[in-house]
């Protein structure tokens, strides 16, 4: 029978498949795009093959599903893990510095280049001209060569003070000069023409000496400037190559994070595409979502071949119980395209067989939540609530969605007979539960739970109160019944009876371990710390026994 209805539901995939609609498909893609997947290393939540990647695209469906706005949506996200869950930090408070920094320090360096060019253009208009009497270029030789002291007179109201002053520093030059050359660091040519143009620059210093107004000064003398102070002098100003060099590395800085910062957030270009760049978010050339431009493209043009193929594999591998062969096709199927149906139906049906029926019924929605009607999806999650589960009525519904999309056949009257099957089931489940709320307090345990007076300042008021009953030899699987109570007010009246049952049909008889906790999240599968718990004390109890009061003492 299984092989029959796998070949009936394959031939029907063609003429009723039915898309989800694009354009919600497309307002989760754009959403996931901008949200970055938690477990992975700088991938969005579009892009990410994870499974809580998986989960947080089910919850972005489901959101826009209620009308929720992409705003709200994200929103949502930055308040269960902060604004790190954006791709693009918002552009306001510290995040403002990632989109004004490049901008600022752009703008910095076309200043600081600007004012260096001007300074410059005005120290060159300023200069002498190349030609000089003769006489005061021999002056400036002998004075250089004689290593003579100095003059200097650094009163401010002189006018030989700036100019002696001047002299110092291009003298402390040309010994610098001197001294690089013969230590080989300049060619003759430069030295040369750097000599001709200090020298000519001290002749012209010199002339402005002599056509100034000496000062009438004290017969004691005042201190000659060394060479050593015309240096200090000299080296107390930054020199214009230095300047330029800043200004230049800052332009360039600016202009690089910007280009760095726009490529990091650019669009994706493909749907194999991601928003993160290249080596700046670590998804370099290689990596999953690397593809751009051209590459992107011829990725996009033979995805559906590659799909098409592995499709082909997978089916024949699973019809030879080759199931690693198939596990191993409809994976990269899914690498390509994680909602695809077939892919995820056929991984329900892997998965189911293994024994994991919770992860084949996650398998199937993800099939189902991409086409509603399709055949393989809708049989497998059927046929796994019926014999797995006890959920006739859940099995059903699946089943007759099935059938009224089948053509006639043997197929489709054995698909008829199965649902036959479950309603018969369906009834006597209902009639076993009536019979069993009918017996009253002998189907029932009832009791008190109350919190120890040590605990009570942990008590969260938003937390749930679940009261549990455990068969004793469950050996931790699911519990026997559950009863939930919404913000709890202390202390609680319970019962609890067949109507808590978890599984259809699993009488609630016999001996059974009860507990209670206080959950924060509301949430039975989770055991964050936080919760309390508690146990009554005299277990294992019988149905139907009365006074069974449990203290919440113990803190997780």
């Amino acid at each position: 029978m299984l092989g029959s209805l796998i070949l009936l539901v394959s031939l029907l995939l063609t003429p009723t498949a039915s898309a989800q609609p694009v354009d919600l498909e497309e307002e989760v893609r754009k959403i996931a795009a901008e949200l970055r997947c938690v477990v992975c290393q700088n991938l969005s939540v579009a892009d990410s093959p994870s499974e809580l990647a998986q989960q947080m695209r089910a919850v972005i469906l489901e959101q826009l599903k209620e009308g929720k706005s992409p705003e709200q949506i994200k929103a949502y996200f930055v308040s269960k893990y902060g604004e790190w869950v954006l791709l693009a930090p918002t552009p306001k408070g510290f995040n403002l510095l990632v989109w004004v920094l490049p901008f600022v320090a752009v703008v910095s360096g076309i200043l600081l280049v600007v004012f260096v060019v001007r300074r410059w253009v005005d120290k060159k208009n300023r200069s002498q001209p190349a030609t000089m009497d003769p006489a005061l270029i021999e002056r400036v030789q002998r004075e250089i060569a004689a290593q003579s002291p100095l003059e200097t007179d650094l009163e401010r109201e002189n006018p030989r003070a700036p100019l002696l002053q001047e002299k110092a520093r291009i003298y402390a030059d040309v010994k610098e000069l001197e001294f690089d050359y013969q230590a080989e660091k300049l060619s003759e040519a430069d030295y040369r023409d750097l000599r001709q143009h200090y020298e000519t620059q001290a002749a012209a210093v010199l002339k402005e000496l002599d056509a100034a107004p000496k000062k009438v000064t004290s017969s004691q003398p005042k201190s000659s400037t060394t060479e050593k102070e015309g240096a200090e002098i000299r080296k107390a100003s930054p020199r214009g190559w230095q300047l330029a060099t800043g200004a230049l590395f800052l332009l360039l800085f600016g202009i690089t994070l910007g280009v760095l910062l726009t490529k990091s957030l650019r669009p994706r270009l493909s749907d194999q595409d991601n928003i993160t760049g290249d080596f700046l978010t670590g998804t370099g050339p290689g990596g999953i979502g690397s593809s751009s431009g051209m590459a992107g493209m011829q990725m996009g043009a033979s995805s559906s071949k590659d799909i098409a193929s592995l499709l082909a594999q997978g089916r024949a591998a699973f019809e030879q119980q080759e199931l690693p062969k198939a596990i191993d096709a409809f994976k990269k199927i899914l690498a390509i395209d994680a909602n695809h149906p077939e892919a995820n139906s056929y991984m329900g049906l892997i998965l189911a067989q293994a024994g994991h029926a919770d992860g084949a019924l996650l398998a199937f929605d993800r099939a189902l939540s991409s086409d509603p009607n399709f055949p393989l999806a809708l049989w497998g999650k059927g046929m796994l609530l019926y014999r797995a589960k006890q959920d006739f009525g859940g099995a059903r519904e699946m089943l007759e969605r099935l059938v009224s999309i089948m053509p006639p056949g043997p197929e489709k009257d054995e698909v008829q007979r199965t649902i036959g099957e479950l309603a018969e089931r369906g009834s006597g489940q209902k009639e076993r539960a009536k019979k069993a709320i009918a017996g009253g307090t002998q189907a029932q345990i009832q009791g008190i739970v109350s919190v120890d007076p040590k605990l009570k300042t942990k008590i969260d008021g938003q937390a749930v109160l679940f009261i549990i009953a455990r068969s004793p030899d469950s050996g931790g699987g699911p519990p026997l019944a559950v009863k939930k109570v919404e913000r709890p007010v202390f202390p609680v009246s319970y019962s609890l009876g067949p109507e808590n049952v978890m599984i259809p049909g699993v009488p609630f008889s016999g001996k059974v371990i009860i507990s209670a906790r206080l959950d924060k999240d509301g949430n039975p599968l989770t055991r964050e710390p936080g919760n309390l718990i508690g146990e009554y004390k005299k277990n294992p109890v019988e149905i139907g026994s009365q006074k069974v009061d449990i203290v919440i003492d113990q803190a997780m």
